[in-house]
């Protein structure tokens, strides 16, 4: 399900000729805590002639710092249901007041209740993305199964509610296909949010300064091997502290670090005592705000992940960094990364074969720089952000096109083969 140059260029010119009939439309995006990564989407559709609105649950600040307009609206990571009402309620409440045209909602729950939220307010498009199954679908415990069922349910029911479904991934639209339901003319598999290009690549130092990180992190000019991420143990952070145990037995010199937060307290959690006592094989770096120049200087990126992952924006980044991958052979990672043309995949929760990957790798170098620089020219070509909301804006056009057949509009040829194979 990819779209051809051929059909993005005429996707492209379609946009053009049409961007008209986006003028003044109120679209409000929905998502978590972490809507801000998708303001360079909504400035996207705001240069379309939309009028967008962003509806999450983090801070309002880069936002307002872009000129775009911001709601917030109370949303628990965990689960209560009881304080999920609250959530459906507020939402219901804003987009009342709002009365968008297009409510298009991102991530686990605000694609399930801002898509409720929108049928009870009477928005006539109601669009949600799925981002990844997350941690439910991927643990067997009988709390999570019964939880999975649980969620199930209510996918079935946002599906039914919405116009349209999309899927980071081919793994994802089957599962949604097969579990939730979802029919499949009214679904298809988007690549992603899109990387903005320019954007990551203005944000590389200079070559002097990438120099000076690299003595940072590599005082003996050893090879430098991060993994960037949530310190999650789904995340696959316990086997690559393994991994790295066992690869400085054969590289001494590889310097391993380890990038992202501390979740909070739970099951999940990889607390900073057992970060610790991988020492000194590991260096926990915190969250960085410089991951552009941490990507360019080092020599492989890996990403061991059992996660229901969507397409890791990680791995975009890499490539745009031109720095080799090691990744788990999951859903969202396989659809980045294919084994030996422009990465190397592994199988998951395996820290032995992990650490002979990043080993073969370390001691090929040729083969790490084809790699990178073949996956280079994919993320441009494939995951752009240019492409994605081309995509998108394709999509919402055929919408608003259907409106005035009813309230809740067909979707005549708008299916998975049409806009993404």
């Amino acid at each position: 399900m990819i779209v051809t140059r051929e059909q993005h260029c005429f996707l492209h010119r379609m946009i053009r000729a049409t961007q008209s009939r986006f003028h003044g439309i109120p679209i409000c995006i929905v998502g978590g805590y972490d809507l801000a990564l998708r303001i360079p989407f909504l400035k996207r559709l705001e240069e379309a002639g939309f009028e967008p609105i962003a509806i999450g649950s983090g801070p309002e600040a880069p936002f307002r710092g872009h000129g775009i307009r911001f709601v917030n609206y109370p949303m628990y990571r965990g689960i209560n249901p009881w304080l999920d009402l609250g959530t459906l309620n507020q939402l219901t409440s804003i987009l009342a007041r709002e009365k968008p045209t297009i409510v298009h909602a991102f991530d686990t729950k605000p694609s399930i209740y801002a898509i409720w939220a929108a049928r009870t307010a009477g928005v006539p498009i109601r669009i949600r993305t799925i981002t990844g199954l997350g941690e439910v679908y991927s643990k067997r415990s009988p709390f999570w199964m019964a939880l999975g069922v649980v969620l199930t349910l209510m996918h079935r029911y946002a599906s039914r509610q919405s116009q349209f479904n999309a899927f980071y991934n081919h793994y994802d639209y089957e599962f949604a296909i097969t579990h939730w339901s979802v029919k499949p003319e009214r679904a298809a598999v988007v690549p992603g949010s899109g990387i903005d290009v320019e954007q990551f690549q203005a944000q590389i130092p200079c070559r002097e300064k990438l120099e000076t990180l690299r003595r940072q992190l590599a005082p003996d000019g050893g090879p430098i091997i991060v993994m960037i991420s949530r310190i999650l143990r789904e995340k696959g952070v316990l086997e690559y502290l393994a991994a790295a145990r066992k690869v400085r037995a054969a590289f001494p010199r590889a310097h391993f670090y380890l990038v992202g937060h501390i979740e909070p307290a739970g099951s999940r959690t990889i607390t900073i005592q057992q970060l610790g006592r991988a020492s000194p094989d590991v260096t926990w770096l915190g969250p960085r705000e410089d991951v552009p120049a941490l990507l360019s200087v080092a020599d492989l990126l890996v990403l061991p992940t059992f996660y229901g992952e969507g397409i890791p924006r990680v791995l975009l980044e890499a490539g745009l960094a031109r720095t080799a991958v090691v990744a788990s052979e999951v859903a969202g990672c396989t659809e980045v990364i294919r084994h030996t043309e422009n990465g190397w995949l592994v199988p998951p929760r395996n820290s032995e074969m992990l650490a002979d990957a990043i080993s073969f790798l370390l001691g090929h170098p040729e083969l790490r720089n084809q790699l990178a620089q073949q996956l280079a020219a994919e993320i441009d070509a494939k995951f752009s952000l240019a492409r994605i909301v081309d995509i998108w804006l394709s999509i919402y056009e055929k919408l608003l096109s259907e409106i005035p057949a009813g309230p809740t509009p067909g979707f005549g040829q708008l299916t998975a083969n049409s806009i993404c194979k």
